[in-house]
């Protein structure tokens, strides 16, 4: 069953996709032929350009009270032919390749924002203004969208995160028969910080919901909210302080304890084009043994471009 409203290729092109390809033909005499329409799908349900070195082709899937419905049209390139293509993608931190319901995409999430520790010991003085966090939320990611919208999609990827908890003041953390405790500072040094490190490869699982309310930049509002499945690889404690005589000092230890396996959940809105804020809350404490002084869960908030 086909339903007409009349398309141009070049029409259809430009406005279902973000690749646009034209042909031009270089002879010497050129003759204006008219535009025929070659063509004409209304309510689709999904649209392919494909564009290659022979031809450009337009796949028609799906139209309004009949998802069997499909068609196709092909335009041939002659050998002669001058090809002019172009490319663009909406996210200046995103790589997409958007198949009808099924989305491949690389570098989305790149994420700033600030740690802090919640439930932590009185003694343990972190700040989030001096704590943070960076990372990317998927360095490759696959999304399905689903409904008849098309507004929500579940995706699965992988990425990375760093996390600092940076502390200053009388205490530091250190380390006690191999178990992370805070202690003070040597008589009479002058400590400059003390600060742990973890380093996470982050597998996240995420359902996402594009709203139709406009929001900045004349895009629209989105919510996500995902599970992050953390593999904590490696983490570091570092302190730095000066003794009376000026020596300076410095205390690394690269074999903390850190918990190895940790869920996180987090929260993000899309308030403008390819930028968004997000809200991470993690519930497992953060070091593994239970003689572990410092115990705490996380908390972390920020921005992120990408979404």
């Amino acid at each position: 069953m086909k339903k007409v409203i009349k398309y141009t290729l070049t029409a259809a092109i430009a406005a279902m996709t973000a690749t646009a390809a034209s042909a031009a033909t270089d002879t010497p005499d050129t003759v204006t032929q008219p535009v025929d329409t070659v063509l004409c799908v209304k309510n689709a349900n999904c649209v392919v350009v494909t564009e290659n070195t022979n031809g450009v082709s337009v796949d028609v899937r799906g139209v309004e009270n009949d998802s069997e419905f499909q068609t196709s049209y092909t335009l041939a390139y002659d050998n002669n032919s001058v090809i002019k293509s172009r490319q663009s993608f909406a996210m200046p931190f995103s790589l997409k390749v958007d198949r009808c319901n099924d989305i491949v995409g690389m570098l989305q999430g790149v994420h700033f924002g600030f740690t802090g520790a919640v439930d932590a010991p009185s003694q343990m003085n972190t700040q989030m203004g001096k704590s943070f966090e960076i990372g990317i939320d998927n360095i490759i990611f696959y999304g399905h969208k689903f409904g008849a919208s098309k507004r929500n999609m579940l995706s699965v990827g992988m990425g990375v995160n760093w996390r600092n908890y940076r502390m200053t003041g009388e205490n530091r953390f250190d380390m006690d028969n191999g178990n992370a405790v805070i202690t003070g500072y040597p008589e009479d040094a002058d400590g400059k910080f003390s600060r742990i490190k973890v380093f996470s490869l982050t597998f996240p699982v995420s359902y996402t919901y594009y709203s139709p309310v406009k929001a900045l930049g004349n895009s629209y509002l989105g919510f996500k909210l995902s599970a992050l499945l953390n593999w904590n690889s490696h983490a570091s404690m570092l302190t730095v302080y000066e003794l009376a005589d000026g020596t300076k000092v410095k205390e690394n230890y690269d074999r903390i304890g850190q918990r190895k396996f940790s869920i996180d959940v987090m929260l993000g809105v899309q308030i403008a084009p390819a930028v968004s804020l997000y809200f991470k809350y993690s519930p497992y404490d953060l070091f593994k043994s239970d003689t572990a002084s410092p115990r705490f869960q996380t908390i972390s908030t920020g921005i992120a471009l990408g979404f």
